[in-house]
């Protein structure tokens, strides 16, 4: 942990056994961290205490985004989606469908969640937040998708590598 306002190191965070792939916040403003050993651990955004430790990848935890009610999602290359409760840690769903690892994730403000992998076809998933099923695929011009993020009124940023791969993209959908 660092304070931001002054850059003084508060201290590390202490767990994990591999690399540390992704990083998400809370509602209440604890931390998430996704790791190349397969767990989700959660700390207190106050003290850094390790709170619990999420398990049921089995391959690194690559992605994770944090919808406004709570509720933790998971991308891994494992090629799952893992869907978790905030307040006890319970795995309340897998969602499945992608070819490969789950490389970026988002929760919309509607509360779907969208994901993209490593397959390199440009395309975005799109998911309901609440049953999990599958709703639609968009398709950008973006080869690979690396990162997604919402910005103000909805609209959804995707951040990736051209069809020629000789420019970076960012686009707006």
């Amino acid at each position: 942990m660092w304070a931001a306002d002054d850059g003084t190191h508060l201290q590390p965070l202490e767990g994990h056994t591999g690399e540390v792939k992704a990083l998400a916040i809370g509602k209440d403003g604890d931390v998430y961290s996704g790791s190349r050993d397969s767990t989700i651990r959660m700390w207190s955004g106050d003290n850094g205490t390790l709170l619990r430790t999420l398990v049921g990848h089995t391959s690194s935890v690559l992605s994770l985004a944090v919808a406004s009610d709570g509720v933790v999602f998971s991308g891994s290359s494992d090629t799952t989606i893992r869907v978790w409760s905030s307040d006890d840690g319970r795995h309340m769903q897998t969602l499945a469908g992608h070819a490969k690892g789950v490389w970026a994730l988002a929760v919309g403000p509607d509360g779907n969640v969208f994901s993209a992998d490593s397959s390199m076809t440009g395309q975005v998933r799109v998911w309901s937040g609440v049953s999990g099923v599958h709703l639609r695929t968009l398709q950008g011009n973006v080869r690979s998708v690396f990162a997604l993020a919402f910005g103000r009124y909805g609209t959804l940023y995707v951040g990736g590598n051209s069809y020629n791969g000789s420019e970076v993209r960012l686009e707006m959908w």
